[in-house]
């Protein structure tokens, strides 16, 4: 994994308005894809609780996708994992247009 990268790309979300915890999972899928919500807890050393509700924030923005696995067919319980649906500078860039456009419409301002 490249220290360097997650960092920079936690940067720039946070300065785009992601959370920390919200940004921190997604410097850390750009880095790690298909982790499960376990791996991601003890990887970033945050609660479950707290990485569920990124998680599911960050699927219902349209920013992840959670996939099934079953690693042994037919038997255990099935693992979610999950993976960045598109590249974090579009993620970026779409939460800043996002912004503007509140901001536009608050202010009776054309975007």
């Amino acid at each position: 994994m490249n220290y360097d990268r997650s960092v920079q790309v936690y940067e720039k979300l946070r300065k785009a308005g992601f959370s920390k915890n919200r940004a921190k999972v997604l410097a850390l899928l750009e880095q790690k894809p298909d982790l499960s919500l376990a791996d991601i807890t003890l990887t970033l050393g945050i609660s479950n609780s707290r990485a569920s509700e990124g998680l599911k924030y960050l699927m219902k923005e349209g920013y992840l996708q959670r996939m099934e696995v079953k690693y042994i067919i037919g038997k255990g319980r099935t693992k979610h994992i999950y993976r960045l649906k598109m590249k974090i500078d579009d993620i970026i860039s779409d939460i800043k247009s996002r912004v503007a456009v509140i901001i536009s419409f608050e202010n009776n301002i054309e975007p």
